[in-house]
């Protein structure tokens, strides 16, 4: 009896399970594997990139369009070349990517966790943001101060070892006017006739710097202000042809080419300045330094070439500290204001609504600009001072540092 037992349990068990086999093989769906591969929708793919061909290394949002991308950030990678960029937004067939600091020419791949193989390659090309243009790296000797353009776009440099030295647009340097007695000069900008015009900072004389100059004339004075007192630090040209010449005094001076001058009262020390035309009106900005604070004032020029009443127009220590110094100024043509600080980084932008930041910040060097010019293209130009380690061995030399914009600056008068 019990022997039939247990054979009939037997059997009942085996059947059971058989029927069990049976419906999970009949089953619309397999049961989940932890050894089976994700699933996936297919291989991403890329169909298009824009900006389409070039944009600037580790600054332009790129977006790149195409399939079988994921929503989820996490599980995507793009790289440029070899390099992970910096996914700022993701769906199933766009992503927005910021690319890492290289540059080149090099190919976008897009990969999918979901997937094993990459994408298709898309050809890209990343221009610099910053890069050293003049001197080369290591050389300690040549070290630029303050620099203008020309309309051929030639740099004229004042060496603060050497004198003025003229740099093609490819790099190469000649001495177009030997050093006299000054250290340095402050402020440069080209007059009428390829006339050079530049200050010292602490003098009330304006020199010059004839066209054409070879390498061997040197600067002579044009007009000395009086008295003696007056520190000329930053000049500066308006569409009427007036020179216009500031520093640490109790008044702005306008000067003519005859060389008559009128002053107008201002007391501030001016650390930068810069005429430019917003909505019709010629404006005089200025970087006008006080006992406590610094603000960018702006004074508007009538047609008679007289300065009206100062406006704030930004409060640069409000937003970056009392202690932060602006040694320069420029415009783009749609108005943005660049700013060259001593701010760790150092060219500080403000848009015409004020919103404002640090330009390129991560990717210019930590060290003071110390002249800012913007050149006849997309280009801007600023002086980075001499870094040291801390003990204060050489470390990296005073350079002009070429930066891409991808738009023109404001034009400059006088010339």
């Amino acid at each position: 009896m019990k022997k039939n037992l247990l054979k009939s349990f037997v059997i009942v068990t085996l059947l059971m399970f058989v029927s069990l086999v049976y419906f999970i093989g009949c089953s619309d769906e397999a049961t989940p594997s932890l050894y089976n591969p994700p699933s996936t929708t297919g291989t991403p793919e890329i169909t298009s990139v824009d900006p389409p061909a070039v944009a600037i290394g580790a600054v332009t949002a790129i977006t790149i369009t195409g399939k079988n991308f994921s929503s989820d950030i996490s599980k995507m990678k793009v790289y440029f070349g070899d390099e992970a960029a910096n996914i700022l937004s993701a769906s199933p067939t766009q992503l927005t990517v910021i690319s890492p600091n290289v540059s080149g020419d090099m190919n976008i791949r897009v990969a999918n966790q979901s997937t094993v193989a990459f994408s298709n390659s898309y050809q890209y090309t990343l221009t610099p943001a910053a890069e050293d243009f003049y001197p080369a790296a290591g050389d300690s000797v040549n070290r630029p101060y303050s620099f203008v353009f020309d309309k051929s776009d030639n740099i004229f440099s004042y060496n603060a070892s050497l004198g003025v030295y003229q740099i093609t647009p490819d790099g190469v340097a000649t001495l177009y006017s030997p050093k006299s007695g000054e250290a340095y000069w402050t402020s440069m900008r080209f007059g009428p006739n390829g006339v050079l015009y530049g200050v010292r900072g602490s003098a009330q004389a304006i020199f010059t710097i004839p066209a054409n100059a070879g390498g061997t004339v040197k600067n002579s004075v044009w007009v000395s202000l009086t008295p003696a007192t007056i520190k000329i630090a930053k000049i500066e040209f308006d569409p009427l042809g007036n020179m216009w010449a500031a520093g640490k005094n109790t008044a702005i001076y306008r000067i003519k080419s005859d060389k008559s001058y009128v002053s107008f009262p201002f007391d501030y020390n001016v650390t930068a300045m810069r005429v430019f035309v917003d909505n019709g009106t010629t404006y005089l900005y200025v970087a006008a330094q006080g006992a406590s604070s610094t603000t960018i004032k702006r004074l508007p020029i009538d047609v008679n070439g007289d300065l009206g009443t100062a406006e704030d127009y930004f409060d640069f220590s409000g937003n970056y500290g009392a202690e932060s110094i602006i040694n320069d100024m420029t415009f783009a043509a749609d108005g943005t204001l660049y700013l060259a600080t001593d701010l760790p980084s150092p060219i500080v932008y403000i848009n015409t609504n004020k919103s404002h930041g640090l330009l390129y910040q991560g990717i210019l060097l930590q060290s003071p600009a110390l002249s800012i010019t913007w050149g006849n293209g997309n280009y801007l130009y600023y002086v980075r001072t001499r870094m040291n380690e801390t003990s204060g061995k050489f470390k990296l030399a005073q350079a002009i540092v070429k930066m891409n914009m991808l738009k023109p600056g404001a034009p400059y008068y006088g010339m």
